[in-house]
């Protein structure tokens, strides 16, 4: 059985001249899945083999908690450093 595939590139600020920060979220045709997020300093990637159940619960535990973690950094961002002009 041929298993689904995925691949996602974005650029997080494709028009920005001081920044050059990128996601690739892709699942292989093996069940492996990587999330690589890069910025003009590093990146991190998320690793999983989609074949182990044990794995896919982690797999999509770690995302879940990347997200909240990104929108409550997001939030924190919005209600303190947006400047309100009067």
């Amino acid at each position: 059985m041929t298993k689904q595939t995925y691949n996602c590139k974005n650029f997080l600020l494709p028009d920005s001249p001081r920044s050059m920060a990128s996601c690739h979220a892709k699942v292989m045709e093996d069940g492996i899945m990587k999330l690589t997020i890069h910025d003009c300093r590093g990146s991190i990637q998320l690793h999983n083999d989609l074949n182990d159940p044990e794995q896919v619960i982690e797999a999509i535990e770690k995302l879940e908690a990347l997200t909240n973690g990104i929108i409550d950094l997001q939030n924190f961002i919005a209600q303190n450093y947006i400047y309100k002009t009067e």
